[in-house]
């Protein structure tokens, strides 16, 4: 489930140049995780972190 959420939030931050900018300047994952949060979209920072390496 969290790689569905993390694929949606990741199609929202790509559609949106005022949410990518948030995430561009994100200090670390935790930060785009509380980003995702705040948007609606619950993963991990592990999750965010294996979709980054693929």
């Amino acid at each position: 489930m969290s790689k569905s959420q993390l694929n949606a939030f990741l199609t929202k931050v790509a559609a949106d140049p005022a949410l990518k900018a948030r995430v561009d300047a994100a200090a670390d994952s935790d930060a785009v995780v509380a980003i995702a949060l705040s948007e609606g979209h619950l993963f991990s920072p592990a999750t965010l972190q294996r979709s980054e390496r693929v």
